[in-house]
């Protein structure tokens, strides 16, 4: 059988899902991409840099939600009066406002009293992908003393997972933010293969590579109790909190099980055992993702289905930054600062990044057995694509 030819990226760009981000990117403030010279864009990077770590700030102490409980345009508030409602010192509060209100994030008037406007309180006290990854940034620079010998022509060739335990958890929180309201009634009817229905009826199997803290896992083996889940991730600490996970009564799952394994070697009994196999975000991260896949495509069983959900991308820089305008920087940004070098981390990587995109991500499931790809738009998650590939 002839191998699936792609989409040229022509093809790839004029995707509705893309435009819409695109357009959605474009209408927005952007001062660093906006400036009409370097020195205004440099400066405005910077203060774009503070603005949104308050706003993490503001995230990690409940803030936002808060000041919208309590306050209106007709209602504005002191300092003081937020930084009881929050537990927190008045002097702090202050300061944090002073910076939110100058960056345009809460508005403020003549009395130095505060509050959110109208128009602003769903985006700010709901966790939406545009709030909740402004904690990002400060969990990716964690080692970066250790990247950037990296770059160097006789530094190390990447980093260990180990050194981002801050950007790990904060990813666990974003992908449950993004994915728990459109796991089971979106993406799955997506993969199709009657998947659906074989896990409401059980007697299947289903395995979630880089399963991380267990969270899709658990969803899924509580949603389909008849059928059965295994989570495979390397990390030892990531399996320790994947078994502590239990349904959401706090009875023990009886459908789910966790093992600490490389994804690239795979327990020789489980060859042709699994119904479904998913990754989520996780196949570019691996420094050899050519053998994770080779492993899906033996451990599946003959007409088994592989979902594997990724960055959007076209393979060409581009047409991504033509098509997909500042998210392509921030996709980009993201996979210098974590995904490429905990993707390099060994002579024989295959070094993809997040970006790798649609034509080497499509090439790669050819190579390793799966001969026909399906690529499925999934605009429920705002920065991803999912590819399907059924076992011969």
């Amino acid at each position: 059988m002839a191998k699936v030819t792609l989409p040229a990226p022509s093809v790839i760009s004029s995707s509705p899902r893309i435009k819409d981000i695109s357009n959605f990117c474009c209408s927005q403030s952007f001062p660093p991409i906006m400036a009409s010279n370097m020195k205004e864009k440099l400066f405005n990077l910077v203060v774009s840099n503070v603005v949104s770590n308050a706003v993490n700030v503001g995230l990690r102490l409940n803030l936002f939600k808060v000041l919208a409980q309590i306050s209106s345009k007709d209602a504005p508030i002191l300092p003081s009066e937020l930084a009881k409602a929050a537990g927190c010192k008045e002097r702090y509060i202050r300061e944090w406002c002073n910076c939110l209100s100058c960056g345009g994030i809460l508005e403020v008037n003549e009395q130095e009293k505060f509050w959110i406007a109208e128009e602003n309180i769903e985006d700010l006290t709901n966790d939406t992908f545009e709030l909740v990854t402004n904690g990002m940034m400060i969990t990716l620079i964690q080692p970066l003393d250790k990247l950037v010998s990296c770059f160097k022509e006789d530094g190390p060739y990447g980093l260990d997972y180990c050194e981002f335990t801050e950007f790990q958890s904060f990813m666990s929180q974003l992908s449950k933010a993004l994915h728990e309201k459109h796991v089971v009634p979106d993406m799955l009817p997506a993969v199709g293969n009657g998947i659906v229905e074989k896990l409401e009826a059980g007697g299947i199997r289903g395995l979630d590579v880089g399963c991380g803290n267990g969270f899709h896992s658990s969803l899924l083996a509580e949603q389909y109790p008849k059928a059965s889940f295994v989570g495979l991730d390397i990390g030892e600490e990531a399996i320790k909190i994947a078994k502590q996970r239990t349904k959401k009564s706090g009875e023990l799952f009886n459908n789910l099980e966790f093992v600490e394994c490389d994804a690239g070697n795979m327990p020789a009994t489980w060859t042709d055992s699994f119904d479904l196999v998913l990754i989520f975000d996780a196949c570019h991260d691996q420094c050899r993702p050519d053998l994770c896949i080779q492993e899906i495509h033996r451990v599946l069983k003959p007409g088994a289905v592989f979902a594997m959900v990724e960055v959007t991308g076209t393979s060409n820089v581009f047409t991504d930054r033509q098509s997909m305008g500042p998210l392509a920087a921030l996709m980009y940004g993201c996979s210098m600062f974590h995904c490429l070098p905990v993707g390099s981390n060994r002579p024989d990587a295959l070094c993809m990044g997040a970006m790798w995109g649609q034509r080497r991500a499509v090439e790669l499931l050819n190579k390793c057995g799966f001969e026909y790809v399906q690529v499925v738009e999934t605009p429920y998650f705002p920065i991803n694509i999912m590819y399907l590939a059924v076992k011969n």
